[in-house]
This record gives C-alpha cells, sequence and structure tokens, in this order.
C-alpha cells in the first residue's frame, strides 16, 4: 500500500534563502562588485535647492582629475535617447537641463576608475543657479492651480494636480442632513522612508556583442525596468536584460529608485562602453529616493443614533512630490475611505498634487494605510459620540458576505469575508472586557483596536501574471518567473504550490526569478499579488504539465484510460495499483522521447473590474481582512508612549506557508508602530532637514513589544489552494490602533501621526488650557 499523501499547503517549509542570507553567503549587488577591477565608479552631483535655474555648469576642473573617464551633464546624452524615465511615464530626467524641482534632481554625472577619484571629481564640478519658490504644502499648491512645478508634464501637462480620483453615489446631502451624528475632521500622516537597509546600487555593463545593456540591480520590477529604462538609454526593450540581484529590503521603494540608479549608471556604461557600478550613500537615498505619500485627510462621516454609518463624504490631498512614479495613491485612498463597512452613499475625492518634494511612490499598503488612518479615527469617535464600545461598534457596521463597501462593490463569501473572526479573536486575546491597569503616578495605559481591509492585485487591467514550467528528464522542475523574493517568501510558496500541483517534493523544484530574458512579463512584486497572480500562472502551468505526463502515462506506459493514473510524492501509477508505480523522472523521460512539450507556460488573469451605471465601482477581485489590537503606556508628563503589546488576525484565505505568513504580519506590525509613533521626514524650503538615522527614527528591537499573530483562514475560490497576499495588510491598521489606545488611556484624541513624544504633549495641553477659559470646558478635545 502506497502511504497518503501529505499536501505541501499549509506545512511550514523553511525558506531556501534563509541559511544563506544568514551566514552572510549570499551576495549582494555590492558584494559582486567587489573582486572586479573592470568596474568604473559613477558619482552624481545634486542641487543645494528644491527648486532653482541652472545659470550654467562649469565640469573642466572634474574632467582634468587623473583616473575620470567621463562627465555628462545634459547636454551630453546621446542625441537618440531621451532625457527621462519612468514606470508608467518618463517624466523624470537623468540629468537636469534648464531647472531642478527637487534635491534629487542630479545636474552632472561621472565615471571614474575608482570610487575615492569619483567623489573628488564631483566635487570640482561647479553650478550657478537661481533659487525658485519652493513649495512645500500641496494644499497651497492645489489651491493655486498653477504651472509652478511641470510646465509641461507629459501626463499632466501644466496643472500641478497630477492625478485625481472621485466616487459620488447616494444623496449626500440629504442623508447629512437628516443624519443623528454627523463628524467632521481633519487628519494628517507624514512622509516617510522605505528605512530599507541596503543603498539603491546598480552594476550597468554593456552588451559589445549585440549592442544591448545588463542592469544588475535588486528590483521589484525586471519587465517593468525595461520599458522605464529604454527612452534614456536609447535602446528598444528587447536588448535591456534586467536581472535582480538579492534585494537587501525594498517595501515598495525599490519598484522606482533602482530606475534612479540605474539610467545614470547605464547611461555612462553606453557612453563609456564599459560596465559602470553606482551606489548611492545613505543620506543621497534619503533625500533623492521615493517616499510614503504624506496626506491631508479632511474626512467627514454620518451616523443614526443606534452606530449605523449611513455615509461619507471625504476629500483628500496627497503630496506627490516631483514626479509622477507610481500614481495610484488616490484611487487607493479613495478605495479604502470608508474601510471595511457598510456605506452606502459616499462622496470622495482624492488628489495627487506636485511639490519640489522627494517623488512619492510605492510604499507597503500603497494608499491604504493614510486612509485607514481616518476612517478608523472616526469609528473612535464615532464610539466616544454615541457612548458606545468601540468593537461593539465595528461589529455592527463591519462587512460580511453579501455587504457592499461604499464604493459600491459587494463582498463574496465564497472569496474570503472572515473579518468578524479576526475582530473577536482581537478583542479575546486583548482581554478587551478587562479595563487596563491604570499605571502609576503620571503612566496612563489604554487599548485599541482597528479594522481594515486589502486588495489582492493593482485593481486596473492588465494585471495578470505568467511563468515558465519545465520539467527535466531526472524528475525536477524549474519554475521561471519574473517575479522577485524580496524577504517575504516567494520562493518557498512557489516551491510548495508547484509541488503540490506537480505532486513533487520541493526539493526537486527550483525557481528561477526575476531575470528579463528568462521569464515573461507578470507585473511588478507589489500589491500583494504575487502569491495569488503568479501562484495561480504557477499552478496553471504545472496542471498543464501533469494532465501530459499523466495523459502519456496512460496511454504508452500502462495501457488504460487517464482517468486511472494518479500522480503523488514523485511517483506516477495506476490507481490502486502500486506495484505500477514509475518515478516521475521515468515518465518524463518516456515523454520526451516519444515528443512531448516537457515545458509549458502558466497564466492567469483576475477578473477584470469596471464602473456600474449608478456610479459605484468594484475595484478588486478579492480581500485580505484583518483586525489589531494594542495596549500603550503614555507618561503624561512627557509624553513619551510605549506600546506593550501588538495583536494582528489576518484572514489570509488560506497560509500557504503559516511562517512565512507570521514573518509578513510581524514585520508589517513593526513598520506600523514606527510609522504610527516616530517615522517623519521634515522638508523645509524643499530641503530635507533629517537624513540620516540618527536623526531619522526607525523602531529598533528595544521599540517592539511581544507581537502576537493570528492567522484566520476563509478561502479564497479565485487564490492558489485558497490563499490571499499578505504583504502589505498588516501594516494598515497599526497606526489607528495605537492611536485610539492613547485616547483610551488620556482622553485625548490626536488626528496627527506620528504620535511623538511633542506632539503627544501639545495634545495633552491643549484640553488643559481649554479648561482654564471655560469651566465647563469640553469632555473631548482633538489636535
Amino acid at each position: 500500500m502506497m502511504k497518503a499523501h501529505e499536501s505541501l499547503i499549509g506545512q511550514r517549509i523553511i525558506k531556501p534563502d534563509a541559511a544563506a542570507k544568514v551566514t552572510g553567503d549570499a551576495k549582494f549587488t555590492a558584494d559582486l562588485a567587489v573582486h572586479r577591477t573592470d568596474l568604473l565608479y559613477a558619482k552624481a552631483l545634486f542641487p543645494p535647492y528644491g527648486h532653482a535655474k541652472i545659470l550654467s555648469i562649469d565640469t573642466s576642473e572634474a574632467e582634468a582629475v587623473e583616473g575620470v573617464e567621463i562627465v555628462m551633464t545634459a547636454k551630453d546624452l546621446p542625441t537618440e535617447s531621451s532625457n527621462g524615465y519612468g514606470l508608467d511615464e518618463h517624466d523624470k530626467p537623468v540629468l537636469a537641463e534648464e531647472k531642478v524641482i527637487y534635491e534629487g534632481d542630479a545636474v552632472a554625472i561621472l565615471a571614474a576608475r575608482d570610487l575615492k577619484t569619483a567623489e573628488e571629481a564631483v566635487s570640482l564640478i561647479k553650478v550657478e543657479y537661481e533659487p525658485l519658490p519652493v513649495y512645500d504644502d500641496p494644499r497651497e499648491v492645489f489651491e493655486r492651480e498653477a504651472g509652478l512645478i511641470h510646465e509641461e508634464h507629459p501626463f499632466s501637462g501644466d496643472s500641478n494636480i497630477s492625478y485625481s480620483a472621485g466616487i459620488d453615489h447616494g444623496n449626500i446631502e440629504e442623508v447629512f442632513a437628516k443624519a443623528d451624528v454627523v463628524l467632521d475632521n481633519y487628519f494628517e500622516t507624514p512622509m516617510v522612508d522605505h528605512a530599507y537597509l541596503e543603498p539603491d546600487v546598480c552594476i550597468a555593463e554593456p552588451d559589445l556583442v549585440q549592442g544591448g545593456i545588463t542592469i544588475y540591480s535588486p528590483q521589484h520590477n525586471v519587465q517593468g525596468a525595461k520599458k522605464a529604462l529604454c527612452g534614456v538609454l536609447g535602446l528598444p526593450q528587447s536588448k535591456i536584460r534586467v536581472i535582480s540581484t538579492i534585494v537587501g529590503g525594498a517595501f515598495g521603494g525599490k519598484e522606482d529608485s533602482t530606475f534612479d540608479v540605474s539610467a545614470i549608471a547605464g547611461v555612462l556604461a553606453l557612453k563609456t562602453r564599459k560596465p559602470v557600478y553606482y551606489e548611492e550613500t545613505r543620506e543621497e537615498v534619503f533625500r533623492a529616493t521615493g517616499k510614503r505619500h504624506a496626506a491631508f485627510l479632511h474626512h467627514r462621516l454620518a451616523s443614526d443614533k443606534t452606530g449605523r454609518i449611513l455615509a461619507i463624504d471625504v476629500f483628500n490631498i496627497i503630496d506627490k512630490g516631483a514626479y509622477q512614479s507610481v500614481d495610484a495613491i488616490p484611487d487607493r485612498t479613495l478605495l479604502y475611505a470608508g474601510g471595511p463597512y457598510k456605506i452606502s452613499a459616499s462622496r470622495v475625492s482624492a488628489h495627487s498634487v506636485y511639490t519640489n518634494h522627494p517623488y512619492g511612490c510605492a510604499f507597503r499598503g500603497l494608499g491604504a494605510p493614510q486612509a485607514h488612518f481616518a476612517i478608523e479615527c472616526q469609528m473612535d469617535m464615532l464610539a466616544h459620540e454615541l457612548g458606545m464600545d468601540p468593537i461593539e461598534l465595528r461589529l455592527k457596521n463591519i462587512v460580511r458576505g453579501g455587504d457592499a463597501i461604499h464604493t459600491g462593490q459587494v463582498m463574496l463569501e465564497e472569496r474570503g469575508v472572515g473579518l468578524e473572526e479576526c475582530l473577536l479573536k482581537v478583542k479575546d486575546a486583548l482581554k478587551w472586557n478587562e479595563k487596563s491597569n491604570q499605571g502609576h503616578g503620571s503612566k496612563k495605559r489604554g487599548k485599541g483596536v482597528a479594522c481594515f481591509m486589502y486588495g489582492i492585485g493593482t485593481g486596473s487591467s492588465p494585471d495578470g501574471a505568467h511563468c515558465i514550467v519545465q520539467a527535466q528528464r531526472d524528475g525536477s522542475v524549474n519554475i521561471g518567473l519574473s517575479s522577485n523574493e524580496l524577504g517575504q517568501g516567494l520562493l518557498v510558496a512557489m516551491k510548495q504550490i508547484a509541488g503540490e500541483a506537480l505532486c513533487v517534493s520541493p526539493d526537486k523544484i527550483h525557481v528561477d526569478y526575476s531575470d528579463s530574458s528568462s521569464s515573461l512579463e507578470a507585473g511588478a512584486t507589489v500589491s500583494s499579488r504575487t502569491t495569488t497572480l503568479m501562484g495561480n500562472a504557477v499552478l496553471a502551468g504545472c496542471k498543464t504539465l501533469k494532465e501530459r505526463f499523466i495523459r502519456h502515462a496512460a496511454e504508452e506506459i500502462f495501457r488504460v484510460g487517464t482517468a486511472s493514473v494518479d500522480m503523488a510524492d514523485n511517483l506516477v501509477f495506476v490507481k490502486g495499483k502500486s506495484e505500477t508505480a514509475m518515478t516521475l523522472g521515468e515518465v518524463i523521460s518516456s515523454a520526451y522521447k516519444a515528443q512531448v512539450p516537457l515545458s509549458a507556460i502558466g497564466s492567469w488573469f483576475p477578473p477584470r473590474v469596471y464602473p456600474k451605471s449608478d456610479n459605484t465601482h468594484d475595484q478588486m477581485h478579492a480581500f485580505t481582512f484583518g483586525a489589531c489590537g494594542v495596549e500603550l503606556e503614555v507618561d503624561t508628563e512627557t509624553g513619551d508612549l510605549t506600546v506593550l503589546q501588538c495583536i494582528l488576525a489576518c484572514d489570509v484565505g488560506k497560509a500557504i506557508n503559516p511562517s512565512t505568513v507570521e514573518g509578513q504580519m510581524e514585520g508589517g506590525m513593526a513598520q506600523g508602530i514606527g510609522w504610527g509613533i516616530m517615522e517623519e521626514h521634515f522638508m523645509e524650503n524643499g530641503k530635507m532637514k533629517n537624513h540620516t538615522y540618527h536623526d531619522f527614527l526607525i523602531p529598533t528591537a528595544l521599540d517592539l513589544p511581544k507581537l502576537e499573530t493570528i492567522i484566520v483562514e476563509h478561502p479564497n475560490e479565485l487564490g492558489p489552494y485558497g490563499a490571499k497576499g499578505i504583504g502589505e495588510p498588516p501594516i494598515v491598521g497599526i497606526a489607528p490602533a495605537i492611536r485610539n489606545a492613547l485616547f483610551d488611556a488620556t482622553g485625548v484624541f490626536v488626528n496627527s501621526i506620528p504620535l511623538t513624544p511633542v506632539r503627544v504633549m501639545a495634545a495633552l495641553r491643549k484640553p488643559l488650557e481649554g479648561k482654564q477659559r471655560k469651566e465647563d470646558g469640553s469632555e473631548r478635545e482633538t489636535c
């Protein structure tokens, strides 16, 4: 008797890259350059202004330095090239021509035989500038509606608005007029850095045989990089090969920042016909690369006296920064403006507005954290207004199967709607019904919760994934895909999905990933889409091969019907006859001799979504739902805030590998805590004031409490084996849960983050000042 097959789905298999990364054997881009003697080293000169005209550039002294191979300004770019690159629009110049619009605009670049020479030479370049007015506040720029940032942008023309999104359905004015409770509040969230450990880096190597170029750099999107860079390199996409090296952290940022370094290194490599290495310093990474968008959110909410949400009316302004990058944030803040709640009427408009800041780009959550901060703060304010328990209020309003969110999209039970279970599990784990120990003296404790939802994929078309599955004659399998391992567990998840589909052990699966020459276009490794979309593509390719091999074994080897043949544990056999078992390698070898193709392309597209006739809109094919709970302690004399425990429950559909799911949840909690209590970039006159880890703080192990994860599984019929995405959802609800816990501890609502000691003390003092002015000062104050 053959033993029963043990499913690979749900097993805690160790990630194949874990040992190499822990021991230091894994080679990052910088490691690849260490022993090479043929590399030129690049440096770029950045401006000392956030907005200025370029009057003159003198590179003569730099050119005279021994060891300098080339110095380039915009006038030196080849005529066949364009001076622009970018994923959606080629709007970011590799070299500023007439003016700079943020301090990350390079005005000159050079390549030298060693880094010391390059650094010396770049310091000798002299540039004369005429400073221009600088715009730090997108709200001011939005109001002026003038061509102050871009005169002729390829997408937005001379408007300061990069992109707008809106929805308006239901009679908003009538609903608000009849509502028992109307909350009208403003919320602000900051610009923050991705804070990945590996600086942006690239090796660009010209192809002197066929006339192309190979780019080695840590990437989110090797196929998209070809499109992004083809103009500035003056090459057809077919002659650009992009290989992602091992990635030392990304969180969305390296979807764009790798284009910055690749454009500079690539232009220099093509001009010199030599390989060029370019790595930004940490300060350059802070000043020049993309950031999480700062957001300014005006949120109005209408409710009846029982706590049922009737409508929302929201107006969001997003700090786009200098260039367009990925401009999905208005759409995303629109989608999540009402959170995971049943709301039948909404009016939401969101606008991304250019400023003289680093460009806003993809960052874990992609607009969902900003939008959820506003709605989840409103939920606690509504609970306070009505004298309701915050969790009971949420249970009254959360979506369940068959309910519609504010955009009109109906949540389908068969795609996994496990929010109620998540919230109840957090309630139990947080011991919600047990009042927090109020601490001693000036230290007060409180608990807070937040709910969230996060769509799987980009929500736009096309949003498919493709891969190549190739069986080898020894029974092993290669999976070729363009998605990347960013630390999230892609490699092990694809091994488990492929192994389960082909009935082979994971050690026989090898994932060839993130090389544009050996993979198919499949979109970026972003939007929590890879497990679902790429997993389905792998599943499809494996099923095609499995059907071929079973058919061949049935017809040519066993001489039985295909329904009588099965596969399990690297074996192929006639059902019920274990003595017929052959290894998969033997069957594949036989199929090869019979000219049965051993490779297949796997593809999968989610259902397309469209606006409806009633002005509602379906935007995502499936959602990950979750809830988080926080207990904290605040010192009311200093404003110091300490998170004591953080609990996160996520409905992931099905955990392909619970260990990697938990790792994503823990990492998201850590980043959410940082965003909620300490991380914030300060810009003044277009200049970043905090551009080192000394003054841009991120959490360390000492700042984090025990992080508790709870996996909830409500299967998604459209996901591989029921799975949904988990990369981004964990960060979404943490900051509002912290803010709500602060209110529980102090009775003060704070509507801006991060909750630094300065901001907390300002909020705590405000009610005291109010009580001095009025004997019947308000019980609730906001800041």
